[in-house]
């Protein structure tokens, strides 16, 4: 299953999940995507819902399970994530 071609997700979607990996915090985030802390929160909220994950780390843990972030690779970027 590829979430991007399925409409699922998309790349700043992506992008967030990585610095969720990395372990930025939300207002970290936020700086990084140039959008307030409120619509980062929300967006990591509707991630969780959507992936059935009760936290980030789950997600993230999805992310890598499904690999969609690759082991191995650290720190996590978009373009490992992009292919």
């Amino acid at each position: 299953m590829d979430l991007v071609s399925d409409g699922l997700i998309n790349d700043r979607d992506r992008w967030l999940i990585v610095m969720l990996a990395r372990g930025y915090t939300t207002t970290k985030i936020a700086h990084e995507m140039h959008l307030s802390r409120y619509t980062v929160a929300e967006r990591i909220s509707k991630l969780l819902l959507q992936f059935a994950c009760s936290n980030r780390s789950q997600l993230v843990a999805y992310f890598y399970a499904h690999r969609l972030l690759h082991v191995g690779i650290w720190p996590p970027s978009v373009s490992d994530v992009l292919g």
